[in-house]
């Protein structure tokens, strides 16, 4: 089994960094548009302040979040702490959809009740300046979720830029309330700003979900399996048992390979040692990769490239690259479409 974990200490600071960065950028643009909400009265800057109490809270769990996941594993989590990372996600991609929910409830409320706007070039001129700010925070959020591995980032960042879309949604509200001088638009635009919400919301939690529940990759799958290919060792063929475990930033991979079954369990051990760090360096794996040996038994004969072997029955033909419909099932069995 071979270990990966270059530069993780630096992506766990860069994430910490980033969590306090959401934090205190949250609470600052919370505080404008609560202030432009009080000033003007307007139901689409209410809605722009109640999503940003949603980000408040939701950059204080990632706060939490971030620093659990970076724990080290231990003999009660074999396999660290990342999940909480995806744990975050889904709850902030919930707190989103409930801050639809009452968007929509209070815009549907303004409608029948009738708005009443104030202070409206005020309302404008704060909106622009919070809009913003969180596009800048959204922007810093996911570029640093990305670079770090970190899903929890990623999705605050997600969440921020979305209520970028909301500010927007406000201001063409107050807009055209002051332009025409029917304050009707104000609630209509809150309105259709909690559907975006509601949408960004669920998908949040659908790919938090998925990821919770380890459902395949198949970009992952298809970069080892590259690297598989390509690997330059003679004798190791029939790439199949892939699977892929992503905690967090991390990643843990086993599978199963053929070797000669002629081989020592040294060479046999060396050879696949040595597939594993190809496989590793190749595909800037940062976590676990584990590949077992299974004797040839000469099904792969065709596809193995091994010269002079004692215990070859068919004649080598070509190395046959291995496809990920192949890798992820057990020997023997066709893929699903055959």
């Amino acid at each position: 089994m071979v270990r990966a974990t270059a530069g993780s200490d630096l992506r766990q600071r860069r994430r910490r960094a980033a969590t306090i960065v959401a934090l205190a950028g949250a609470l600052g643009v919370f505080a404008i548009k609560g202030f432009g909400a009080l000033l003007t009265g307007s139901t689409a800057l209410l809605s722009d302040a109640l999503e940003s109490i949603v980000n408040v809270a939701a950059s204080g769990f990632a706060f939490f979040a971030v620093r659990f996941a970076s724990k080290p594993a231990d003999r009660e989590h074999p396999y660290g702490h990342g999940k909480m990372e995806h744990v975050a996600a889904a709850f902030e991609g919930g707190l989103i959809t409930f801050a639809a929910g009452v968007i929509l409830l209070a815009a549907v409320r303004s409608l029948f009740t009738g708005p009443r706007l104030r202070s409206i070039d005020e309302g404008l001129a704060i909106a622009a300046a919070s809009a913003l700010a969180n596009l800048a925070l959204g922007a810093f959020l996911v570029r640093e979720g990305k670079a770090t591995g970190s899903p929890t980032l990623v999705a605050d960042g997600k969440h921020v830029l979305s209520d970028v879309w909301t500010t927007v949604g406000a201001l063409v509200g107050l807009g055209l309330a002051r332009v025409s001088g029917n304050p009707i638009f104000d609630p209509l635009a809150a309105f259709l700003v909690g559907l975006a919400l509601a949408r960004t919301g669920i998908l949040l939690v659908k790919n938090a979900v998925n990821a919770l529940l380890d459902r395949e990759d198949p970009e992952l799958l298809q970069k080892l399996v590259d690297a598989f290919n390509s690997a330059p060792m003679e004798g190791l063929t029939g790439l199949h048992r892939l699977r892929a475990l992503r905690t967090g930033d991390e990643i843990h991979i086993d599978a199963h390979v053929f070797v000669p079954e002629h081989w020592s369990v040294r060479q046999a051990h060396e050879a696949v040692v040595a597939l594993e760090r190809w496989i590793t360096e190749r595909t800037g794996l940062v976590g676990e990769l584990a590949l077992h040996l299974d004797p040839c038994r000469a099904e792969p004969c065709p596809n193995c490239d091994l010269p002079e072997c004692p215990t070859r029955r068919v004649d080598y033909r070509k190395k046959k690259a291995v496809t990920v419909d192949e890798a992820v099932l057990p020997v023997g069995e066709p893929p699903a479409d055959h």
